[in-house]
């Protein structure tokens, strides 16, 4: 009886053995593998019934596939680079893990029953409709995140790190060629150490939206009174705070008009 390990095995040495192939020779190569396995016990059916991570994909947390899924996968040999101009375009292994990766960071599961069991749990990635405002927009209920600092409080935990930098000359100057060489950072301890001492504490404000402080890097930091702390998911560079802040002067605008 032919064992499965043994199969996925080979399917795994095959798919990278011969991952340089022409696609041309590629159809020719997989037959004689198929024809290989069949002589050993591998019926049809287990091509579309047995999964394994792609071979592509090892060291990734990457769903499993079917193996069958795999082998034409190999014989496509998709070049994402070209596939890009294509009209209806054809995704390769990584490619798609990649878009499932971002849509599991982006997406959230919106869910309108609740039963006792989940009164006070929600799995991650999910979000009840009944915690929703009427008032407000899904994506402050989802982005508009809530640090609740005081200015008091901000300007000591800065006064702090320039008493005691040494936690963050750790974190970001780690001594990498990367931190050493890249042209605009050039995260050197000594430049970390010059960026902490020179933090103005005059540049401390308090978001007029949501009421958090922030340190301003404006060149006008007089003139900021809103925080860009947290980007908005849709309307980048602008922050959730900026995006709440327009559309409250919108509003007051109308309403200004309409009583003109």
């Amino acid at each position: 009886m032919v064992k499965k390990a043994d199969v996925l095995k080979k399917i795994q040495d095959f798919v990278i053995q011969n991952n340089e192939a022409p696609t041309a020779w590629r159809s020719e190569l997989v037959r004689n593998l198929t024809d290989e396995l069949e002589s050993e016990g591998v019926t049809r059916a287990l091509y579309w019934m047995w999964r394994m991570r792609h071979p592509s994909l090892l060291r990734k947390s990457a769903a499993y596939q079917t193996i069958g899924d795999i082998l034409a996968d190999f014989i496509m040999n998709v070049g994402e680079v070209a596939e890009r101009l294509s009209e209806y375009p054809v995704r390769g292994a990584e490619k798609r893990y990649r878009e499932e990766v971002r849509s599991n960071e982006r997406e959230l599961l919106l869910r309108y029953d609740r039963s006792d069991h989940d009164s006070d749990y929600c799995p991650r990635g999910t979000i009840f409709a009944d915690s929703i405002a009427m008032t407000n927009s899904v994506e402050d209920v989802l982005f508009f995140e809530r640090t609740d600092m005081t200015a008091e409080e901000l300007t000591e935990m800065l006064a702090s790190t320039q008493r005691d930098p040494s936690d963050v000359i750790e974190q970001y100057a780690d001594g990498s060629p990367w931190n050493a060489e890249e042209i605009i950072k050039r995260r050197t301890a000594q430049n970390v150490t010059n960026a902490v001492m020179r933090l103005d504490m005059r540049r401390v404000k308090v978001c007029e939206v949501c009421g958090n402080a922030f340190y301003s890097h404006s060149v006008q930091p007089k003139r900021v009174k809103v925080c860009d702390v947290l980007p908005h998911y849709k309307f980048k560079p602008q922050s959730v705070c900026q995006v709440e802040r327009d559309r409250l002067l919108a509003k007051i605008r109308k309403a200004k008009r309409k009583a003109a």
